[in-house]
């Protein structure tokens, strides 16, 4: 009997299994491209979660300050509403899947970050829950202390940037940070948000 000169193909779908088996390049290609695939999804993830942003001088995660409502849109990947807003001077934007943090948007620019709860930390690793002493440690001489405009006992703890274009300020009570906000140096002196 003579041999078919046709080719077989690889596999056959009664065969699949055996040739699978018989060819281990093919198992550790399958074996990488999905680990590859998981670790895709899992840095993706995490990108989004709050706890990675990071309060710098100039903005927080990929939102720098002065960025027009536009460029917010597109770097939070998300639809900002276009209602009443536009017509207001001062008015906040509360970004999906960050809880604790809020832009206070003037005159159609990011002009400050609030962080009111633990879980978002300054490029220094201060966050909400942290002591006076430590923010006073980590700042030194560079922190401005006054007196808390609501709160007895309370401080404002203010440092501002070389170049005096930007500031960070921690609101204390009992010598714990309750909320901080970073930005335009003017914006973080508002004490009552946009009022």
């Amino acid at each position: 009997m003579m041999a078919s000169s046709r080719a077989q193909p690889f596999f056959r779908r009664s065969e699949g299994s055996r040739a699978y088996r018989r060819c281990p390049e093919l198992k550790r290609t399958c074996l990488f491209l999905l680990r590859s695939l998981l670790l895709t999804l899992l840095l993706v993830a995490t990108s989004f979660a709050s706890d990675t942003w990071v309060i710098r001088e100039d903005g927080v995660g990929p939102v720098k300050f002065g960025m027009t409502l536009a460029q917010l849109s597109a770097v939070l990947h998300q639809e900002l509403a276009a209602d009443e807003r536009d017509e207001q001077g001062c008015f906040y934007i509360n970004p999906h899947g960050h809880d604790n943090v809020s832009f206070m948007i003037i005159d159609g620019h990011v002009a400050r970050v609030e962080v009111g709860a633990p879980g978002v930390k300054t490029s220094t690793g201060i966050q909400v829950g942290d002591s006076e002493a430590q923010v006073r440690k980590v700042y030194g001489a560079k922190m401005k202390v006054t007196a808390h405009t609501y709160i007895d006992g309370g401080h404002y703890l203010t440092v501002r940037s070389a170049d005096g274009r930007y500031g960070v300020r921690f609101e204390t009570d009992k010598g714990k940070i309750m909320a901080f906000y970073a930005g335009n140096y003017d914006a973080i002196q508002y004490v009552e948000g946009c009022e």
